[in-house]
């Protein structure tokens, strides 16, 4: 009988078939990553240009650049391939969004789902052109709502156990996720609000306290080594933080009129997260069945706190960064959303009818996507519409 077998340590070494999640999740990541490249191969040939910065491929030290050192030093390490270009920066993104999609299909598996519905739900996921963009296009982005969704993750597991060491696991992804991600504070600050909350153990200011600085300190320590090393490099300081500082804040005329997002929202972070809040459940509608789940499921009200992120902290997140004018499209938004909600769903053990509710609703959200005009509005978006449509 053929399969993927794994070693077994507990008895005489000998081998034993793998578990059907690991299995669904193997095959999941061999068969989209294919898709995924195909669907880059089509990009290339149309000669559509991938979306990320090119000046952090052209110069070794570019302005601009600090707060994005994990995807400064993957850069470097690529650029140290001879005959590299920055296409590898769009396989690379291919194979994390391929191992994305399959964790999430081996995740389900893990929490009851057959494999064929477990794999119906990842397909719906990787066809949702949010998803399907930022794994083609060679962008960070990727990078930080991969994060985001295991930040969620390690949320769900701290709300759930309340341990000390799922808590530093939480403030280690923080600290990646601070790393890799400039506007990381705006997703860290309404996080920080709900840690007291999913913390049921707090009884005090004094606990509550030791958990914001075993949360926080590993990311405080991550900055400070970034502002030793750039001492040790005769990096001015102010240089450092600059993009931690607000790269679009108090941003030209030029620059606000060039993104219809800032000309209408910018300063204004209610409206902003209303209409981000409404944007979400149109495009990525499974946020209602978080809602059904508080509805009906006594086990999801009584750990509410993943379920309360993955609805309000994206939203929440654009509307601090649109006040601060560093949102120039609600699209990173939208793939926060998506990326927070398959995190919960691959944390909640569905009845049957909800697993099929969560496939209509993805199915909703990925025919509303390629439809509605209100996610097309920057031209490159359009252009990678059109390529992948037949229309250019």
């Amino acid at each position: 009988m053929s399969g993927v077998y794994v070693v077994n340590t507990h008895r005489h070494g000998r081998a034993r078939p793998a578990s059907p999640a690991w299995r669904a999740g193997i095959f999941a990541a061999i068969s989209f990553g294919i898709f995924f490249f195909s669907v880059a191969d089509i990009l290339a040939a149309h000669g559509y240009t991938a979306a990320h910065d090119p000046t952090l491929w052209s110069a070794s030290n570019p302005s601009g650049a600090a707060g994005r050192w994990i995807e400064l030093a993957l850069i470097g390490a690529i650029r140290l391939i001879p005959g590299s270009t920055s296409q590898a920066l769009s396989i690379l993104t291919v194979i994390c969004g391929a191992l994305f999609q399959g964790v999430f299909t081996h995740n389900l598996v893990k929490r009851g789902w057959q494999p064929a519905q477990a794999a119906l739900a990842a397909g719906l996921n990787a066809l949702h052109p949010v998803m399907l963009s930022l794994v083609t296009s060679g962008s960070a982005s990727l990078l930080y709502v991969m994060m985001a969704a295991s930040v969620v993750i390690a949320l769900d597991r701290f709300e759930a156990i309340g341990d000390t060491q799922s808590l530093i696991v939480l403030g280690l992804l923080l600290a990646i996720l601070g790393l890799a991600w400039p506007d990381a504070i705006f997703f860290m600050i309404p996080l920080a609000a709900l840690l007291p909350w999913a913390f049921k153990d707090i009884r005090s200011y004094s606990a509550a306290t030791a958990l914001f600085v075993i949360a926080l300190t590993p990311a405080l320590i991550c900055l400070s080594a970034v502002a030793l090393g750039g001492t040790l490099f005769q990096v001015p300081f102010g240089d450092v933080f600059a993009i931690w500082a607000a790269p679009l804040h108090g941003a030209g005329h030029a620059v606000v009129s060039h993104s219809f997002w800032l000309a209408t929202y910018g300063g204004y972070p209610f409206a902003a997260f209303i209409v981000l809040c409404v944007l979400c459940a149109c495009l990525v509608p499974m946020l209602l069945v978080v809602v059904l789940r508080f509805a009906t499921a006594r086990r999801e009200r009584a750990n509410p706190v993943t379920g309360v992120a993955a609805l309000v902290l994206p939203p929440v997140t654009g509307a601090i960064a649109t006040m601060y004018y560093q949102l120039e499209s609600p699209w990173i938004v939208i793939a926060l959303s998506l990326s927070c909600v398959l995190a919960w769903a691959a944390t909640t053990s569905f009845r049957a009818l909800e697993k099929w509710a969560l496939i209509a609703m993805m199915f909703a959200g990925v025919v509303t996507a390629w439809a509605t005009p209100l996610l097309w509005q920057d031209p490159a978006h359009l252009i990678w519409r059109g390529i992948l449509l037949g229309g250019s």
